[in-house]
Formats: structure tokens, C-alpha cells, sequence
């Protein structure tokens, strides 16, 4: 049994952030009804397109869940969401600020359909303040919250939307915390959770390290310097030598044992501030190996190392292999999907991969009688045009 099984949770979210905390929820056993609009969440045309309707970030953000159609702009289709709300545990949304009061779905309006409703809001810059009201997608925040790497061109935001998903995770865990302390007190919780403050607290502790003591002269390492890939005759690797035994090993794999008489090289603290006379007596001796040899010899001197992948090399990873975490599954849609397997297991066992991404709506009939709507219901409801379903040819 996954720890989630048995909570409810639905998911008004959009894009990666809200999309990525019920994912966890859902791999951990939660059942999740996605309240989508008839047009569906955006992230269904975001990154590499397989059919109309199912990108690469929609079947990986989505698979598992429960699509229903809703018009919440419409009376009959928030009338239609407020009886899903008791047979809910968890709401998760990234509406901006304001938007579910003016849709009189507020976090009181929330509860007092179910009291103990456990309600989490992200958002880009918080409820309230200067930015509260901005619209915030993942390079606004990477900018707004100094992560990024800076070079002799200016500023280069990370090539992902790293923002998004740390986000995202905050929340997952936030939900199931308030899960928990519900299970002690029976009362619910307004949970908010700002991409802003998420991307400065990930950062804390390196991007924005000389923050940490103002009274002190000592500053952070250029971390981008010091982990910055080595070429070698073929492709590139990664080297962390952070412990003494682990500078000496640098010194034996590549034939440079007068490294370690050298000053600038006595500890980690005075190597960091000369890494790049380090780096500049090093790189050659590394570059006129193969990634196989350099990889090789750095192993056996007990020096940690790894291979500088590009995506194409994951699947074929040899502890992804072992590990079976990439798997190819056959989507009713898209076709050929290669997705990944969920990170957490509980007691040695992960859970299945027998659902797929939905199409949008494909589920609303399901839900509206999970919600306790009978069959003469569900067909006004159909009649109203606030709820949709696909068709079968769709």
C-alpha cells in the first residue's frame, strides 16, 4: 500500500509547478481529479508534441490522473466543482492572487464545504506585497531570484524550468506535512508556497552563500569554477575533489605529484581561491586522456567522478538500466512514450505504470459519479455545457 492511497486531491493547476506536487501525490498512491478547462492545461503544448493535445511535459507531468472538463467561469460549472469539494482531502491551485475570490472559491468559501479541506495556493511572489500581482512563469523567477550563472556575456538562466519544479516539490511535501497534522488536530490548512521564496531558500545555501555571515571577510567558492566540466580526448567529465585523500588521488590519476608540495594546494580553502592555476596546469594532463581512461584511473584513485551525459545517453545508463527507471510504455494518443518511473519506493516496491496522461475530460463522467452524482445527474450536468467529455473518436 503507497502512503497516499486513499486521499483525494484535486488538482486546478496549470503548467509545470501545481502539475509537478500532484504528480508526487499521485505516485505515492493519492487519487487526483485534474479540473482542466475545455481547452486544457497549457502544459499539453509545452516541449516535444507526439498528438495534438499530449506533449512531452503532459505525459510526464500528468499520467495518473483523472481528467474532468469544467467551465468555472460559468455558475453551472462552479456549481459542478463545489460538490466535488467534500470528497476531497487536498486542493491544489497556482491561480494568481484573487483569482479563486473572484470566482467565490476562496479558501474560506473552500471551507466551509469541508472544513478540514487541506487548501495549498502557489503562487509566483506570494498573496500579497508589490509583486504579488505580476505574472510569473519559471526564466522570471530563475532572474528575480539570482539564479542564475553569470559569465564574461552576462547572465545565462539554467536550461530547464528549474523554478517551477523546486516549486513544485515545496508543495507536494507541504500538502502531505498538512495531511499529517490534520490526522492530529481534524482542522485543515491554508498552505501558500511563493516560487520566489522557493527559488531564494534552494539557493541559500551556495548561490547565496557570502549572504550568510555580512560581518565576515570569508566569501563562497565560484562553484561554476571549481565543478566545471574537464574535456578530455573524447567528451567530458565532472570531478569533485573535496577531501585531502581525494586531492592526492587527483594528483597520482594524473601523474602530478607535485601538486601536493605546492601551497596553493595545501587544503580545500586555498585550493578553491587558486583553482584556476590549478585548473590551468591540470587541464592538458586530463585532456590527453579518453573519458574511459580518465574515468578509470580517477575511480581507482578513489576520486569521485562521473560522464557528461546528453539526453539521448539516458536511457541506455547503465545504473538507469539496472535500475529499470526509464521505460518505454504504449499511449492510446501519443503512441511510444518513454517515461520515467517514480523516484520514491516504499518498503523496496515502486507504484505501476498502468495509467497514462489523460485526454482533457476524459474522465469527468468518472468523477462526477466518484462525487456522488447519479447517472440523471451527470446527464443534466452533461446538458448544461459546463462539463465536457471527449469523444470517442477524439
Amino acid at each position: 500500500m503507497l502512503p497516499l492511497e486513499g486521499v483525494t486531491v484535486i488538482d486546478l493547476t496549470s503548467v509545470v509547478a501545481g502539475p509537478l506536487a500532484t504528480q508526487v501525490m499521485a505516485q505515492q498512491g493519492a487519487r487526483i481529479w485534474k479540473v482542466e478547462p475545455f481547452e486544457g492545461d497549457r502544459a499539453r503544448l509545452l516541449g516535444a508534441i507526439a498528438a495534438p493535445g499530449f506533449s512531452s511535459a503532459h505525459v510526464a507531468l500528468n499520467a495518473g490522473k483523472q481528467s474532468i472538463a469544467l467551465d468555472l467561469t460559468r455558475n453551472e460549472g462552479r456549481e459542478l466543482f463545489r460538490r466535488l469539494i467534500p470528497q476531497a482531502d487536498v486542493l491544489i491551485h497556482n491561480f494568481r492572487p484573487g483569482v479563486m475570490e473572484r470566482l467565490e472559491l476562496g479558501p474560506s468559501a473552500l471551507h466551509e464545504l469541508r472544513g478540514d479541506l487541506v487548501v495549498v495556493r502557489i503562487s509566483g511572489f506570494g498573496q500579497d506585497g508589490p509583486k504579488a500581482d505580476a505574472r510569473a512563469y519559471d526564466p522570471i523567477v530563475q532572474a528575480e531570484s539570482g539564479m542564475v550563472a553569470w559569465g564574461e556575456d552576462g547572465p545565462t538562466l539554467m536550461p530547464q524550468w528549474i523554478c517551477d519544479k523546486n516549486a513544485g516539490l515545496y508543495a507536494a511535501q507541504a500538502a502531505t506535512a498538512a495531511l499529517v497534522a490534520r490526522g492530529r488536530t481534524g482542522r485543515g490548512a491554508q498552505v501558500d508556497v511563493s516560487m520566489l521564496e522557493a527559488a531564494v531558500a534552494y539557493g541559500w545555501i551556495d548561490l547565496h552563500g557570502d549572504l550568510a555571515f555580512p560581518e565576515s571577510e570569508s566569501r563562497m567558492p565560484d562553484i561554476a569554477s571549481v565543478y566545471r566540466p574537464w574535456a578530455t580526448a573524447d567528451g567530458w567529465i565532472v570531478v569533485v575533489m573535496l577531501s585531502q585523500a581525494e586531492f592526492e588521488g587527483w594528483a597520482q590519476a594524473i601523474d602530478a605529484p607535485e601538486l601536493l608540495a605546492d601551497p596553493r594546494y595545501a587544503d580545500m580553502t586555498t585550493r578553491f581561491l587558486n583553482w584556476s592555476d590549478l585548473r590551468a596546469f591540470s587541464a592538458p594532463r586530463i585532456a590527453a586522456l579518453s573519458t574511459e581512461e580518465a574515468v578509470a584511473r580517477l575511480a581507482n584513485a578513489g576520486v569521485p567522478c562521473g560522464v557528461v551525459n546528453r539526453s539521448a545517453a539516458l536511457p541506455d545508463h547503465p545504473q538507469i538500466v539496472h535500475d529499470d527507471f526509464v521505460v518505454l510504455t504504449d499511449h492510446p494518443q501519443a503512441g511510444p512514450v518513454r517515461r520515467t518511473r517514480a523516484v520514491a519506493r516504499f518498503d523496496g516496491a515502486r507504484p505501476g505504470l498502468d495509467a497514462h496522461a489523460p485526454r482533457v475530460g476524459e474522465h469527468s463522467q468518472a468523477v462526477l459519479a466518484a462525487a456522488g452524482f447519479d447517472p440523471e445527474e451527470i446527464a443534466a450536468a452533461f446538458e448544461t455545457g459546463a462539463v465536457r467529455a471527449p469523444q470517442e473518436t477524439d
